[in-house]
């Protein structure tokens, strides 16, 4: 596995446009900026459209966020333009892919935010995440409900009509970490294409 650089992020057209449309859509007063704030907003507007979501779930995702959010160099309190958010996330990634190349655990900081994602995000407590328990999360963030069945298809690769917790994040390290990866175009629908 060759080294991959924070540039190398930034120089593929593909993740930068995977990466400036989540900030667009974590923009969610429409300013230019996006804080950790911005973030825990999301989870906020999740905990209300999923109030059986326990507390230690969601203090966990809380806890995640954080970490997940600092890891890219987001601190709280503090704004962030694109091209900051960009960067940020960039040398996170490289980090990260540094990580996973030397042996150590495939994207510790990601599977640990996505992980904690889909404890609250399967609310049924099935192990499994449903369709219906997807769209919630997605709703939640303001993603474009007309994409979210496309979505759900494209993440279930065993097509069995459940998110495995492997398949969400073996998916979520392909959108994140790929720069050369073809699988991830319309991963996520026509929201980050």
């Amino acid at each position: 596995m060759a080294t991959v650089t924070a540039q190398d992020y930034l120089n593929n057209a593909d993740w930068v446009k995977r990466s400036s449309a989540v900030f667009h859509l974590l923009d969610i007063n429409k300013n230019g900026y996006v804080s950790v704030d911005d973030w825990l907003l999301w989870i906020e507007n999740f905990k209300k459209a999923a109030p059986t979501v326990s507390g230690s779930k969601l203090e966990k995702l809380h806890l995640a966020t954080l970490k997940y959010t600092a890891a890219a160099g987001l601190t709280v309190g503090v704004e962030f333009n694109k091209e900051q958010y960009l960067q940020g996330m960039a040398v996170m990634c490289a980090a990260e892919h540094e990580k996973v190349k030397r042996g150590g655990s495939k994207l510790a900081i990601l599977n640990e935010y996505t992980s904690a994602w889909y404890d609250c995000i399967d609310t049924d407590g099935d192990g499994l995440v449903s369709e219906e328990e997807f769209a919630v999360v997605l709703k939640s963030a303001n993603f474009p409900e007309s994409a979210i069945k496309a979505v759900f298809a494209k993440l279930d690769s065993n097509k069995n009509g459940k998110l495995e917790r492997s398949e969400l994040l073996e998916n979520e390290f392909k959108f994140w970490m790929s720069i050369n990866d073809a699988s991830v175009q319309g991963m996520y629908g026509s929201a980050f294409e």
